[in-house]
């Protein structure tokens, strides 16, 4: 298959039906990788014909749509606190080649890190370009969608406007995945969330309020206590082996 390339929609010309014209970061990035005049490339959902290279635009053929490759047959949403340092990129990073399908990452009362909202903004597209280099990296056809910063109670409002299966990874459950995973497959769900909380966990009081939402079931992710980017790569994984087909 043709390289893929991912282009914001505001880089992308329409020439006429069969050609496009892209600038942006990724036009350097061919240039770096040495494509030539001829040779195809796989720009979003699309394979293309390199027509033309100039110094900061690339004019395409249209060829073929791409073949879809690598995208999950459930959709998982993973919820997220923001997490101190480079650990949230971490996650992310995997969570996509593992297979997630969308992320909302979250402020709750127990994050360290303190952003204003052009911080947020700012790790918001940081995060999203992380995910789609790992959607590349990974060989995946599709796009991840990495949401804006939800407070927490914003949050729950989104848990509950949402019609799927939600597990909370919670420390104190004693309610088993194993259980929440056999009454999955039973129903055949195909739309998951999955809550994980930050360093410090989540305070008694909004774990008794994601407890409390009518599609959120908390779970034990067994006796040892895990790291939040350890306990969001442990339930995507056991998700992803028990869910998809």
């Amino acid at each position: 298959m043709a390289r893929r390339f991912i282009v914001e929609e505001n880089d992308i010309k329409y020439i006429d039906k069969n050609n496009i014209q892209i600038k942006g970061n990724e036009v350097k990035h061919i240039q770096v990788l040495r494509h030539n005049i001829g040779e195809n490339i796989t720009v979003n959902d699309n394979i293309y014909k390199i027509m033309d290279i100039k110094r900061d635009s690339i004019l395409l053929e249209f060829i073929e749509k791409a073949p879809k490759i690598g995208e999950p047959s459930i959709d998982v949403t993973l919820y997220i606190a923001m997490l101190k340092n480079d650990k949230l990129d971490f996650v992310i990073q995997k969570a996509v080649e593992l297979g997630v399908k969308k992320i909302v990452p979250f402020f709750s009362s127990n994050v360290i890190v303190k952003l204003d909202e052009k911080g947020k903004q700012k790790r918001k597209e940081r995060l999203s370009k992380i995910a789609d280099e790992a959607c590349k990296q990974c060989g995946r056809t599709d796009y991840v969608l990495v949401e804006n910063f939800e407070t927490f109670n914003s949050l729950c409002k989104k848990i509950e406007e949402v019609d799927n299966k939600v597990l909370f990874a919670y420390e104190a459950s004693k309610d088993s995945l194993r259980q929440e995973i056999k009454s999955m497959k039973e129903n055949k769900c195909k739309n998951i969330g999955i809550i994980i909380g930050a360093e410090g966990g989540f305070t008694p009081d909004e774990a008794d309020k994601l407890k409390s939402i009518k599609n959120v079931s908390s779970v034990s992710l067994g006796s040892r206590i895990l790291r939040a980017e350890t306990a969001a790569l442990n339930l995507l994984s056991i998700l992803m082996y028990e869910m998809e087909e």
